[in-house]
């Protein structure tokens, strides 16, 4: 029998690993959707040591878990390529030689380069089992097979691989209210916030062209909702020079000190800060979306190419605040990245913003 199985057999034998190597270093959204079950694992195996191996950027997601400790990757510049993994596996073996089991909630060639480190140290692995066959299923073209019907969630895949690696977890689940946070406001923001307002995040981008709600829409959205409601106020998140200059043109256009542009302006944890404040948010199908799944705050996402079905809706939120046209095209993809096959991205720019508005108004009354 080999070694890594004999090894298996004695973790189980004991009861769940005692340190665990815990694997998800990207995309943003994937990362913070990994928080809630690490709590679960955190709450129910309190003798369990978790390493996380992600972006440094990524730790105020898991603000307030015990048993956590982080392990910064960069796989761009200094873990980049073989060399570069050999020198993070060196890292990882000099700082936690103590590792019992890997999980892996990722399963790239990286993670599974990893994985492979350690089976030759007899250290066993699970990972997640991104069920390749039944997004593309979903995906497909109507006369090419497509299956439409809701797939497992991102979040249950994870603890999937938990279950697997012999941990006892119930159903992943989220009740927004019970999920609220009270955080301080960032200091910086400039705005002195009056007891009666409704302070609403706006989030128009994405990483793909086939998630991203035209900004033009979008800006209607907002007015509509400041025409609506006198005492709201706007903020708009985001990240990168290219946004950063977008959100603050829409801000200026927008013409009133409620609609403030808040891209580039805070550390991570200071944008949950901020979310943390906020009667809703408005988005995409994106990180901004999870952010506000940890905090506890409702969100009206805009869907395009993309689709609940796929699993990656916000944990907590109801399907029915996923606004998209129902199009027997969609979803054309899982993350929005391939080109429309249409030509012209209707599922985005049929989208009227009063239907978008119509979600926002159930929310804030």
């Amino acid at each position: 029998m080999p070694r890594n199985n004999l090894l298996l057999q004695a973790v189980r034998k004991k009861g769940v690993p005692s340190k665990i190597l815990v694997i998800r270093s990207s995309a943003m959204g994937d990362v913070a959707m990994t928080s809630p079950v690490l709590a679960e694992v955190a709450r129910r195996y309190p003798q369990t040591q978790m390493v996380v191996l992600t972006r440094g950027f990524y730790e105020p997601f898991f603000d307030g878990i015990p048993n956590l400790t982080f392990h910064n990757i960069d796989l761009a510049d200094y873990h980049r390529g073989g060399r570069g993994l050999l020198r993070l596996y060196g890292e990882l073996r000099k700082a936690h030689s103590d590792v019992e089991m890997v999980v892996d909630l990722q399963d790239k060639i990286y993670s599974k380069f990893l994985r492979k480190f350690y089976f030759l140290r007899g250290i066993p692995s699970r990972h997640i089992d991104k069920g390749r066959a039944e997004k593309k299923a979903l995906t497909a073209m109507p006369d090419k097979g497509k299956v439409m019907r809701p797939l497992r969630t991102s979040v249950e895949r994870y603890a999937d691989v938990f279950r697997a690696a012999g941990f006892d977890l119930p159903p992943i689940a989220a009740d927004l209210s019970a999920c609220r946070q009270v955080r301080p406001v960032p200091k910086g923001l400039g705005v002195v916030r009056e007891q009666e307002e409704l302070w609403v995040g706006m989030a128009p981008f994405a990483q793909h062209k086939g998630k991203v709600y035209p900004l033009e829409k979008m800006s209607r959205v907002a007015a509509m909702i400041l025409e609506r409601y006198p005492t709201a106020r706007i903020f708009i998140f985001g990240g990168g020079s290219e946004e950063r200059q977008l959100a603050e043109e829409a801000a200026r256009k927008a013409a009133t000190e409620r609609c403030v542009s808040v891209v580039g302006r805070f550390t991570l944890r200071e944008e949950l800060d901020l979310i943390a404040n906020l009667a809703l948010m408005v988005s995409m199908d994106s990180s901004a979306m999870h952010m506000a799944s940890l905090m506890g705050i409702p969100v009206v996402s805009v869907w395009g190419a993309t689709h609940p079905y796929a699993g990656f809706l916000g944990l907590g939120q109801r399907e029915e605040d996923a606004v998209g046209l129902p199009m027997n095209c969609r979803p054309c993809s899982v993350y929005g990245h391939k080109e429309c096959w249409r030509g012209d991205y209707a599922c985005l720019n049929d989208l009227t913003p009063e239907q978008v508005f119509e979600r926002v108004t159930v929310h804030l009354g």
